[in-house]
């Protein structure tokens, strides 16, 4: 017996020896390409095998093999797997490749997420990727170009300016047509909170945030993904989503760059010789003397040069995260600022957030989300404003010197010296805002999760202005101030239990019910005061004439909603939505609404015809529709007859109606179509999306004329309708994604027709009524004076009339009757390109984004262009006149008839098409062998530039920018004396420590 036992445990280490003698441990750190970031969580397999381990939060293992023929395999969520054999070593570092394919497969949706293969919805999105170390001071500025179906305009340059956003098009005239944002749960002010009138210039919210803050930005578009949103979301749903902390070490990442902005186009003005030529033949060939006799020795004063430079801008964002299974932090800071090309405007904006979750045990987490920022507009007039630094840059004749001999700043008619403009302005505006979140989950049961979520947007702007005695507004009232203080106060509490379950292999359930309630209270203070002592006293305490005021306001909205995600065999997908909100804003009869929405898809490819064939990866068709609504925009007491204070008698106090009541007025309605197709190849790395939608708006919130004898202008009532059909395409596409060479691509073109199918009487917009808004026309529409050509043997401006074409000195134009829509702001298409190489340690990126068949009027033009009836500046387009028989041009002769106060010619109407190199960056990675021994894991450098090439039939500063912001959305495509988006040159660092 004990031989056998002996022969059996020979037998048994004969067989065993040999493999624990080849066994090895190899041992590593695995690591993000790009950043070097340590990857925790990695799962590291033997091959053919069951043997693994998972990465540390270093992102370092351990594994014991069987021996040098082992193969080791590396697997991570988000990344490409990868293999590498063992041979002799017993230490392999493994660098994972991000696989593009699957960072997108899940995308934030309202009140949760959702993997984009089991989407039904049409949602676009843009990550922190997309739009990191860009020189822009706002998100908003960042989706321009980067979303299918989101038409995005700077309003014009100036630093912290407003901008315009369309997500699938105008839906309201009297309401707003902006988006709803909502930050990290939070649905935020995000309308001009400026009470000081600047002209056409307004201020953007969105400016509060930081940039560098955000994970990712999805714009809900179709109903079936924004009706969970009820009440706010006829516009679209910006959701924007910051960076939170995750399970690893800490990492402290410090991004900084430093850069300069420049006009990218000159203003074209006339010098002085060329101004007093150009006045002598206007009063020469209106029969008069020439006013200048030696236009050869005229001053040229520059003043474009006066008031424009080069400018700076600078950011520097530091933040550390870091997490355990516990705790999860991201802390971050903020210093912005930016410099505007017009003297002496300005933002700066310091801001710092706190991300915290924290497990406080296995079925409760709690977390929060803090920012707190300060911004400084140091503001100049412009925009819309003939007196502003621009417009009187344009005004004053380039033969006028800055300063009379005593000193003084020369003044000319009624307009402003721009160098006055420009020194003298003192107007500041501080913006002090917390934008706050806490909340709590609670797991009930597998799958049921309750969260609650209280939340508060809280902003304080106070603004001071000053016009000293220097200027013409101060001179006038020796000395003209004002202070305005406003509160903008918004708590919102939401609670939503969510439910997901898989039940057997066939049905799968994601669905939420929830609650929230809103409230906003508006307060705002004006002191004003007139004749100060000196300018050294701009205290309103120091005037001899004090005046003030104050007023204020609040609305309320509730709401219970609820969605279903249905998957029947991950092919077969449904949602439903519903909403019921109610608000204050509203009459008694009509304070609440339902607002519905369904969709669903078809996941083609999961069905056996599809299952012999690898070229489709991915073929999803959708169809949405759904129903949303509009309150924003219309004032709170809309609904209600209200009573105005003011309504004094000598010394009495008095009281007297100012609005009449409407118990009946309820919601704008958007009801939305939507039809899409999402295609992949190639094992999704190429992939297509397609959507068309029909958005039908209703019961318009409008302004309605009443007769006079109501002793009203009008009343806000439910009527008209508007119209907005089109289609987005989004092609995204890997090229190459080897280890030491990826490129991959974005695309996107869109197309919008709007239509106003109903009101109740047509009505005209902005300066000289250049646009009309009637049914059966576009918004933005241009009503002008349609000149067909110049007379060659004449030089007389022929324009079109309702009988055929005359002269301008015809007897058969008629200036109030013969005007035309000529022309529209609306693009036939708009969109995007985003190219993203990497070769070895260098990376490469550039961004086109443009407008094709849009109108833009230059009604610089028009009041520069001005034949010589006015003795102010000339813009260059004048040298094109009319001056001899024979010639061929669209600039008529000098002569009072062709250049009437009555006139609003089409020829100041131009193609404002473009094309624009928005970004290019590119940047360089030092090896991690380097980085490593200064104690850093990355270390990136970069140069940057924006706006570097603009391609464009426009002859104004800049094609893109708009002076009607302040129209209430009615007025889109109009450039008169906007600041010009600046040129900008920047480099800048990236490190990250370990």
């Amino acid at each position: 017996m004990k031989n056998e036992i002996l022969l059996s445990f020979l037998l048994m280490l004969f067989v065993v020896f040999p493999t624990w003698a080849q066994q090895q441990t190899v041992t590593g750190t695995v690591t993000a390409a790009g950043d070097n970031l340590s990857l925790p969580g990695v799962v590291v397999l033997e091959k053919g095998t069951t043997q693994g381990t998972t990465t540390d939060i270093d992102g370092k293992y351990s594994i014991n093999v069987s021996g040098p023929n082992a193969v080791l395999v590396f697997t991570y969520i988000g990344f490409l797997p990868q293999e590498a054999s063992v041979g002799n070593r017993s230490i392999i570092d493994m660098v994972l490749q991000e696989d593009v394919k699957l960072l997108g497969e899940v995308v934030v949706t309202g009140y949760g997420t959702q993997e984009r293969k089991t989407l039904t919805s049409s949602i676009s999105s843009v990550s922190s990727k997309d739009i990191q170390g860009l020189p822009m001071a706002s998100p908003d500025q960042m989706i321009q170009g980067r979303a299918a179906g989101v038409q995005v305009n700077s309003s014009s340059g100036t630093p912290g300016g407003g901008m315009f956003i369309r997500v699938r098009g105008s839906t309201s005239i009297n309401a707003s047509s902006d988006p709803l944002y909502v930050v990290d749960g939070i649905p935020i002010v995000s309308d001009n909170q400026s009470a000081v009138g600047l002209g056409g210039q307004i201020t953007n919210p969105l400016a509060d945030l930081n940039p560098a803050d955000i994970e990712s930005m999805e714009i809900l578009k179709d109903a079936s993904a924004t009706a969970i949103y009820g009440a706010r979301a006829a516009n679209g749903v910006v959701l924007i989503t910051t960076k939170r902390g995750s399970m690893q070490k800490a990492k402290i990442e410090i991004n900084s760059y430093i850069g300069v902005q420049s006009l990218w186009r000159q203003p074209d003005v006339v010098d002085g010789s060329t101004f007093e030529r150009l006045i002598n033949e206007s009063r020469v060939n209106n029969g008069q003397t020439p006013l200048f006799p030696n236009p050869e020795s005229a001053l040229n004063t520059d003043w474009m040069g006066e008031i424009f430079q080069d400018a700076p801008i600078s950011n520097f964002d530091a933040s550390i995260s870091a997490g355990t299974d516990k705790v999860k932090y991201l802390v971050s800071l903020n210093q912005f600022d930016q410099d505007g090309v017009t003297k002496p405007s300005q933002f700066k904006r310091t801001s710092g957030r706190v991300n915290l979750d924290f497990a406080a045990s296995e079925k409760l987490n709690i977390g929060t989300s803090i920012l707190i920022s300060r911004n400084f507009r140091n503001r100049v007039r412009n925009d819309n404003n003939i007196f502003g630094a621009i417009g009187a840059a344009y005004f004053l004749p380039t033969n006028q010197p800055i300063f009379q001999p005593d000193g003084s700043y020369t003044k000319f008619s009624i307009f402003e010296n721009p160098v006055a403009a420009v020194e003298e302005v003192d107007i500041a505006m501080v913006t002090n805002r917390i934008l706050a979140n806490i909340y709590a989950d609670y797991e009930i049961a597998q799958g049921l999760i309750f969260r609650s979520t209280w939340s508060l947007d809280y902003n304080n702007v106070k603004e001071d202005r000053y016009d000293n005695t220097l200027l013409n507004t101060g001179a006038a009232t020796n000395g003209d101030a004002s202070s305005i203080v406003t509160v903008n106060d918004n708590w919102i509490w939401e609670n939503v239990l969510s439910y997901q379950k898989v039940f057997g292999t066939n049905h799968s359930v994601n669905a939420l019910l929830g609650y929230a309630a809103q409230n906003s209270y508006f307060e705002r203070t004006t002191a004003a005061g007139q004749q100060f002592p000196s300018n050294d006293f701009r205290r309103i305490a120091s005037a001899a004439v004090q005046t003030s005021s104050s007023t204020g306001s609040g609305w309320g909205i509730e709401g219970i909603f609820a969605r279903v995600n249905y998957a029947y065999k991950g092919k077969y997908l449904a949602t439903v939505n519903v909403r019921r909100d109610a608000s204050s804003r509203f009459g008694t009869a009509n304070q609440s609404a339902i607002f519905p929405s369904f969709a669903l898809g078809w996941v083609m490819t999961e069905e056996s015809f599809m299952a012999n064939q690898s070229f489709i990866s991915t073929l999803k068709p959708r169809f949405s529709w759904g129903v949303t609504g509009n309150q924003n925009g219309i004032g709170d007491f809309q609904s209600r007859g209200l009573w105005g204070g003011g309504a004094n008698y000598t010394d009495f106090p008095g009281t007297a109606p100012n609005q009449l009541a409407n118990p009946d007025l309820k919601w704008e309605t958007t009801t939305q179509t939507n039809i899409g197709i999402d295609v992949g190849v190639l094992n999704d790395r190429f992939t297509l999306t397609f959507d068309w939608y029909n958005k039908q708006t209703e019961d318009l919130l409008l302004a309605v004329p009443l007769p006079r004898s109501t002793g009203f202008n009008s009343i806000v009532q439910n009527f008209g309708a508007m119209e907005n059909k089109g289609f987005e395409i989004g092609i995204m596409g890997v090229i190459a994604n080897k280890k030491d060479f990826s490129w991959d691509f974005g695309f996107n073109i869109s197309q919008n027709r709007n239509l106003v199918k109903k009101i109740a009487a047509p009505f005209n917009v902005f300066t000289r009524d250049v646009i009309r808004v009637e049914e059966g026309l576009p918004l933005f529409s241009f009503w002008l004076h349609d000149q067909v050509s110049v007379d060659p043997e004449t030089g007389i401006s022929i324009y079109r009339t309702v009988n055929g074409e005359a002269p301008v000195n015809s007897s058969d134009f008629n200036a109030g009757r013969d005007r035309f829509i000529v022309g529209n702001a609306q693009p036939d298409f708009f969109g995007g390109l985003n190219s993203n190489m990497r070769f070895k340690n260098f990376d490469f990126n550039m961004f086109w984004q443009g407008t094709y068949g849009n109108d833009q009027l230059n009604w610089v033009r028009f009041f520069q262009e001005h034949g010589g009836t006015r003795n102010t500046g000339f813009v260059g387009s004048q040298l094109d006149r009319w001056q001899q028989p024979g010639d061929i041009t669209d600039v008529p002769r000098m002569v009072s008839a062709n250049y009437r106060g009555d006139l609003r010619p089409g020829r100041f109407l131009e193609d404002g098409s473009y094309l624009r190199l928005k970004n290019l960056t590119i940047g360089y990675t030092l090896p991690y062998a380097i980085t490593e021994r200064i104690g850093f894991s990355r270390i990136r450098v970069y140069g940057s530039g924006q706006n570097l090439l603009t391609f464009t039939n426009y002859t104004g500063l800049d094609p893109e920018v708009n002076t009607g912001a302040d129209q209430g959305g009615l007025a889109e495509g109009i450039d008169l004396y906007a600041m010009p988006q600046p040129r900008v040159i920047m480099g800048g660092v990236n490190l990250t420590f370990k």
